[in-house]
C-alpha cells in the first residue's frame, strides 16, 4: 500500500492572527494542515515542494526526518510548516483509510474541554505574523478592543508595547465578560493581565516593572473575574512574557489567594530563545502553578523543562512539530503527571488537530480557544457544524480531522485563496 504525494501547496489567511494553511495531494485525495504564525511561511512552499513530491504520506516518520535534516541551519521557523505538513499527513492517511485521527492514534476519549481565552472586557484585536495590530473589515462588528495602543509600530505583546487604560482593563468589564464566557458552557477561561492600569508608567514597564499600585490593580481584576464565576469555573491568566523576575514574584504572591490554574509566561525565559534556569528562580517562590510552552519547539525542548518546576506544558503542536511531537510532548508530560493544555491561536484546523492529540493525552486539561471574537471561525469549515458546545469539542467518526476547508467561504473572505 502507498500513497505518493503529488502537490503542496501553502495559503496564508489574516484573520485574528495569521493563520496558514497547506495542503498534501495524493493525486484527487488531499489533506489539510495548519501552521502557526511565522513570517514567510508562503515563500517556503517552492523550497519544501521538492522534498515531498514522489514521498509515501504513509511514511510520516521518514518525512519528519527528512525535513528535518534539510532545514538544520533554518532555525524554528520551518517547524512551522514542519508542523503543518505532518497534520496534513494525517488528515490525508485518515480520509484514506477513512479513519478518524484520533483513532489512528488508539485515542479513545471523544469530548476534549476547551479554554476560551477572553482577553479583557473585550477580544484581542487582530495581529499578523510580527505582533503589529491588523485593521481589518470584520473588526469594526466584532466586540474587540480598538483604542488601547498609543503606537501601532511596536509589538502588541512584550515591553515595547506602548499602551493607555480604558474602560475595558476595568475589573467590572472583566466580570462582565467572564460571567458571559460562563454563561455560554465555558468551564475554564483565561485572561490577559499585562494589561495597562490607571497608574501605568511606560519607562517601568520597558524595564519589566511594576508599581504597587499596578499590582494591586491586578489583584483587583482577578478577584472581579473569581467573584463573577465562582469557583466551579477554572481561571488563568497571561502575562505574555512581560515582567522581571522580582517583579513576577511580586504578582504571583498577590494572586495566591484566588486559586488560580495557572499564571501563564510572566517573564521572558520562554521566548525564541529560552532561560530554564529563570523559571526555576520563579516556580522557587511562586505556588501558583505557571504554564509555558508555546514557543518550544519538539519534545526535546519539552524535555528541558523537566527541571524546571513547570507544572503546566503548552506546547502548540502547529508550531512544535505537529501531531507527532504532539503525542510525545503529551506521553512525556503523563510520565512525570504534568498537566498538558496545549497554546491553540489557529483555525479550526489546527484546533481540530489539538483536540485529536488531547484524545490521547493521559494529562490533559484543556485546549486553548482563541477565536471566540471571530465572525466566521465556524463558518470557514465544512461539514457545517458548531466545533465547539457548552466548552467541549466532540470528536466524530468523520475521518481524517473530521472537518475540511470550504473552499467557497475561504474565497469569500480571502478572494485570492487557493489550495
Amino acid at each position: 500500500m502507498e500513497l505518493k504525494i503529488t502537490d503542496f501547496k501553502v495559503f496564508v489567511a489574516q484573520a485574528n492572527f495569521e493563520w496558514a494553511f497547506v495542503r498534501i495531494y495524493s493525486k484527487d485525495l488531499y489533506g489539510t494542515g495548519e501552521a502557526g504564525p511565522a513570517p514567510g511561511l508562503k515563500g517556503m512552499e517552492s523550497e519544501f515542494i521538492q522534498l515531498l513530491i514522489g514521498e509515501d504520506a504513509f511514511k510520516v516518520n521518514r518525512i519528519a526526518e527528512k525535513l528535518r535534516y534539510a532545514t538544520l541551519y533554518s532555525g524554528t521557523t520551518v517547524y512551522h510548516l514542519i508542523s503543518a505538513i505532518n497534520i496534513a499527513l494525517y488528515d490525508l492517511i485518515g480520509k484514506y483509510l477513512n479513519v478518524p485521527i484520533y483513532k489512528l492514534l488508539g485515542g479513545d476519549k471523544t469530548e476534549i474541554p476547551v479554554y476560551v481565552d477572553a482577553h479583557g472586557g473585550k477580544g484581542l484585536e487582530a495581529i499578523n505574523a510580527l505582533h503589529l495590530p491588523v485593521n481589518l473589515p470584520w473588526i469594526k462588528e466584532a466586540e474587540v478592543e480598538t483604542n488601547r495602543l498609543i503606537t501601532t509600530n511596536n509589538p502588541v505583546h512584550g515591553r515595547l508595547s506602548m499602551e493607555k487604560w480604558n474602560e475595558d482593563y476595568s475589573p467590572e468589564a472583566y466580570a462582565k465578560r467572564a460571567l458571559k464566557m460562563k454563561n455560554e458552557g465555558y468551564k475554564a477561561m483565561k485572561f490577559d493581565l499585562d494589561v495597562p492600569t490607571p497608574y501605568i508608567d511606560l519607562r517601568r514597564v520597558r524595564n519589566g516593572d511594576l508599581s504597587l499600585k499596578d499590582i494591586d490593580y491586578m489583584v483587583d481584576i482577578v478577584k472581579a473575574v473569581r467573584e463573577s464565576v465562582g469557583d466551579e469555573v477554572e481561571i488563568m491568566f497571561d502575562l505574555h512574557w512581560r515582567y522581571n523576575l522580582n517583579t513576577a514574584i511580586r504578582i504571583c504572591k498577590a494572586l495566591e489567594p484566588y486559586r488560580l490554574r495557572w499564571l501563564e509566561d510572566p517573564m521572558p525565559a520562554i521566548m525564541a530563545v529560552s532561560n530554564y534556569d529563570e523559571l526555576k528562580l520563579l516556580t522557587s517562590q511562586c505556588s501558583v502553578p505557571i504554564e509555558t510552552g508555546e514557543n518550544l519547539y519538539t519534545v526535546y525542548q519539552f524535555k528541558d523543562l523537566l527541571n524546571t518546576g513547570v507544572r503546566v506544558w503548552a506546547p502548540d503542536i502547529v508550531k512544535a512539530g505537529g501531531i507527532t511531537e504532539g503525542r510525545r510532548i503529551a506521553e512525556l508530560a503523563a510520565m512525570y503527571d504534568i498537566e498538558y493544555s496545549p497554546h491553540n491561536i489557529a483555525s479550526p484546523i489546527g484546533t481540530m488537530a489539538h483536540a485529536h492529540v488531547g484524545s490521547i493525552a493521559n494529562t490533559f486539561g484543556f485546549v486553548e480557544f482563541h477565536g471566540h471574537d471571530v465572525p466566521f471561525w465556524n463558518e470557514i469549515v465544512k461539514p457545517k457544524r458548531k466545533i465547539i458546545e457548552d466548552g467541549v469539542i466532540k470528536l466524530t467518526d468523520d475521518p481524517g480531522l473530521g472537518i475540511d476547508l470550504d473552499d467557497e467561504v475561504m474565497r469569500k473572505y480571502w478572494p485570492t485563496y487557493e489550495l
